[in-house]
């Protein structure tokens, strides 16, 4: 069967790690905007929906050894690879279930403390779409998290005509998903040399996500359901079905518009008070193409001391790609953000020798008395990949299970190492 629901089942997605789905980074993420989260220094249990092969419950399984991992895919060959990396690594807390969401709805029976979805919501029916907010509706403990990936307007909007040209040509001839991208490919490659997108002004982009490999390309151009969506009318389709809240995102620079929307639109946004028109006036300044949004089902925020106390604790580490020192320039969506030597490096030199806390991080003369200043640096050093906060639990992460990962993932080509101080995965480059 070459696809179900719409969905290609004849192709193998590759392996992409998401920090931003690790549950160190989902609490942190939360904490940050003030809401309590759930303990993972007891026993938790999460839930990931289209799991693909894995790899991203496999590191979490290896780095919170309390916690329980459950993936569900309906792609058998997803998931005999799956089975079989967590079987090589000697993993016991994951499984992996084989099945579609209707199914695992109809006979799960358990609750979940996190539940997430990466790649899946706006590329399937609305049929499935129903499904996956189905399961979050009955299988999310209260307080739970829920993390949702999805294709948004405006910045999707541009890839409309090219996915309908690789979806017509998929159903147009009896091939595999890999001999259908490389044909629609070859006629872009055509179409775009006789100058029919000359008047687009989002080509070169379009040129560079067709330069990924043909796995990847089946997955993201060939169903028959590509939908991008409005925010707005996600946050209120999910809470009508799930009454799970909008927190805020997972990229965590976009929980503060001064390092993620442009200067002059910010004086444009602040003054609006309705939340909806808020929330889409921001993915127009940032010509939003995908979101990673967390949901949180009946949250409850800190008080001002609490959350103070809780964001001083927080440890982070220097990342080995990180700059030892001196000033660096963040690229980010809304062009170069400097920070110069004499606020950064300081800094800098001081995390090359010792994890520091936030309420450490403060002294530095840059940051006393701004601490929004210091959150609006460390997200910037965290989205670049230059910094991550240390977990605070004390657990007995196996080097067993790193050194059988690190080999897996050599083995695989694919250059990723467990960072168990961090309950990461890093790119070993």
């Amino acid at each position: 069967m070459k696809k179900k629901d719409g969905y290609i089942l004849d192709s193998t997605y590759p392996i992409f790690f998401y920090k931003e789905i690790t549950p160190l980074w989902l609490n942190s993420a939360i904490n940050f905007l003030g809401f309590k989260t759930p303990n993972i220094s007891e026993n938790f249990i999460y839930l990931e929906l289209a799991c693909a092969t894995g790899i991203n419950l496999i590191v979490n399984a290896i780095n919170n050894p309390n916690g329980h991992f459950v993936g569900v895919d309906f792609n058998q060959k997803h998931i005999e690879i799956a089975k079989q990396n967590a079987n090589e690594i000697g993993l016991k807390n994951i499984e992996f279930i084989c099945c579609d969401f209707a199914t695992f709805f109809e006979k799960n029976k358990r609750k979940f403390d996190f539940i997430v979805n990466h790649g899946t919501f706006s590329w399937v029916s609305p049929d499935v779409q129903k499904n996956i907010l189905d399961i979050i509706e009955n299988f999310l403990n209260d307080f739970g998290i829920f993390y949702l990936h999805y294709m948004c307007y405006p910045g999707s909007a541009t890839l409309l005509p090219i996915q309908k040209l690789f979806n017509l040509v998929d159903s147009s001839i009896d091939e595999q998903s890999s001999k259908s991208v490389e044909i629609a490919k070859s006629l872009f490659d055509d179409l775009n040399s006789a100058g029919a997108f000359v008047d687009n002004p989002k080509i070169d982009s379009i040129i560079k996500t067709l330069n990924q490999s043909s796995e990847y390309l089946a997955h993201e151009f060939l169903t028959d359901f590509w939908n991008p969506l409005y925010s707005v009318d996600v946050h209120k389709m999910v809470y009508e079905n799930t009454k799970t809240t909008f927190l805020g995102s997972a990229n965590i620079v976009e929980n503060i518009e001064n390092i993620s929307i442009p200067a002059k639109l910010q004086e444009i946004i602040k003054n609006i008070k309705a939340p909806d028109l808020k929330e889409y006036l921001k993915d127009l300044a940032r010509n939003s193409k995908q979101r990673v949004d967390i949901f949180q089902k009946n949250p409850q925020m800190f008080s001002n001391n609490e959350h103070i106390e809780v964001i001083n604790k927080l440890k982070f580490t220097l990342l080995s790609n990180s700059p030892k020192k001196g000033a660096i320039t963040f690229n980010t969506l809304i062009g170069d953000i400097e920070a110069p030597k004499e606020v950064i490096s300081p800094m800098l030199e001081s995390l090359t020798k010792k994890d520091m806390s936030f309420k450490e991080l403060l002294e530095f003369d840059s940051f006393k008395n701004n601490p929004l200043f210091l959150i609006e640096t460390i997200f910037l050093m965290m989205n670049a990949n230059y910094l991550q906060i240390v977990s605070s639990i004390e657990q007995n992460i196996s080097e067993d299970f790193i050194s059988k990962f690190d080999e897996l993932m050599k083995k695989n080509g694919v250059n990723l190492k467990i960072h168990s101080k961090c309950c990461t995965a890093i790119n070993s480059l």
